[in-house]
């Protein structure tokens, strides 16, 4: 029997709850648990702990985080597979992976040697399957979409309180969703983002509704001009990794960010050259100074930023 399993998936709560689901089926609960990452683990180290044994409990669950930077040239590797293929009956082996390369050979032995379960990670069916018991129109779903942002572990948290609120009756319509969940906003990542594409394109109209939109988040200028200094050098240290042929993937590995984030950091990167990224970069540095020594006044500096553009 193999309890080597491999997981695809690009977001967390999935992989989290399908995690879950293999241990109760293998019956591992309780078990101890061993978690290695392969942006900071070496193989070698992976390896020991699969050729020994627990000293706490009988079974053991080794977990490997991003799996997908498995490297064939490592000197090790034969030695992986070679278990993969002769696997201890005591061991659970859980391997997960944001995105893998089907081209690469390295990925596909992994998928012959292992349960390999690619999870859907798409929320209008994450929802269909939280919601399985209750009646609920495809209206009502995209307005959870709407109030959740698409975001998995928001959506979970608002389907867990229409269930509870509906366990009688098991049917859950507009009004529920007006009634029991919160319309999540976006995140001040993302609202960074967004002022600093506005900027980049100099649409100043977009650029001071969010501006304006962060102080509702009772952002003050100071963490503001933190954000968006900090975008601009993600925007410098993509356009640097690109130049040196970095695809998406590396770069996130990289720089330790979600690809996802990379993604949307790449497409800004159409809007504005690197040069006057520099120059707001600099420009944003220099009000950061003045404000901070008091050269400048805290209130309207990046405002009048944001209206000289």
């Amino acid at each position: 029997m193999n309890f080597s399993y491999l997981l695809e998936c690009e977001n967390s709560f999935s992989i989290k709850q399908k995690k879950e689901e293999i241990i109760k089926k293998e019956g591992f609960v309780n078990s101890d648990i061993n978690e290695y990452d392969l942006e900071e683990s070496l193989l070698e180290n992976i390896l020991e702990s699969l050729d020994t044994y627990s000293f706490l409990t009988e079974k053991k669950i080794i977990i490997i985080k991003n799996i997908e930077l498995l490297n064939s040239n490592d000197k090790k590797i034969e030695h992986f597979f070679k278990y993969l293929k002769n696997p201890d009956k005591n061991k659970l082996l859980i391997m997960l992976a944001t995105t893998l390369d089907s081209r690469k050979k390295i990925t596909k032995d992994l998928k012959t040697n292992t349960k390999y379960i690619k999870i859907d990670s798409d929320a209008n069916e994450i929802i269909k399957n939280e919601l399985r018991d209750y009646q609920i129109s495809n209206e009502a779903i995209r307005l959870i979409l709407e109030y959740t942002n698409n975001q998995i572990d928001a959506i979970k948290t608002e389907c867990d309180k229409l269930k509870q609120y509906k366990y009688d009756n098991k049917k859950i319509d507009l009004d529920d969703i007006l009634k029991v969940c919160f319309k999540h906003q976006n995140d001040t990542t993302n609202l960074s983002y967004d002022l600093t594409k506005y900027i980049s394109s100099k649409n100043k109209k977009e650029a001071i509704i969010t501006y304006k939109k962060l102080h509702e988040y009772n952002i003050d200028d100071i963490s503001i001009i933190g954000l968006l200094e900090s975008q601009l050098r993600l925007l410098c240290q993509t356009s640097a990794l690109l130049d040196k042929s970095k695809n998406k993937k590396e770069i996130a590995n990289i720089l330790n960010i979600h690809p996802y984030r990379i993604e949307k950091t790449i497409e800004l990167l159409y809007q504005i050259s690197f040069i006057e990224i520099k120059k707001l970069l600099r420009e944003i540095g220099e009000i950061d100074y003045k404000v901070k020594s008091g050269i400048y006044e805290t209130k309207n500096s990046l405002e009048m930023f944001i209206l000289n553009l």
